[in-house]
């Protein structure tokens, strides 16, 4: 058995109507358009803006999407993970500072978390 090359690939307009597939989006979030992942799999696009999160909604039910998937039915790259010496790290952080880190790392938390503490070290040098 083979693999379609398409497998899993999400299809997204922008400027679907999706309030066929639902009338309520959840609080916080922002309505992209409308996405398919196979045929007679469509529903609202959805980013949740706290997480940056990708979802799918229908009649108020969220199914998560792959953000990766997402980011190019959009036509846009996924962030290159991959940093010299770097690592995956959980912080804590209060929603102000989420937002602030967001505001200066141009919509990436951890980009503004890596240009606070440039900046930081450059005004306090060890």
């Amino acid at each position: 058995m083979t693999s379609h090359p398409n497998r899993n690939r999400l299809t997204v307009d922008r400027s679907g109507n999706w309030r066929l597939w639902t009338t309520t989006v959840p609080e916080g979030a922002e309505v992209i358009g409308t996405v398919t992942n196979s045929p007679g799999d469509t529903g609202a696009l959805v980013k949740i803006r706290e997480t940056g999160k990708y979802v799918q909604v229908n009649a108020g039910a969220i199914r998560s999407l792959d953000g990766r998937k997402v980011l190019v039915a959009l036509g846009e790259h996924a962030p290159n993970r991959k940093l010299e010496g770097g690592r995956v790290v959980q912080v804590y952080l209060d929603q102000d500072s989420i937002e602030a880190a967001r505001k200066l790392g141009g919509g990436n938390i951890s980009a503004g978390i890596r240009a606070a503490l440039m900046s930081h070290e450059k005004t306090h040098p060890s």
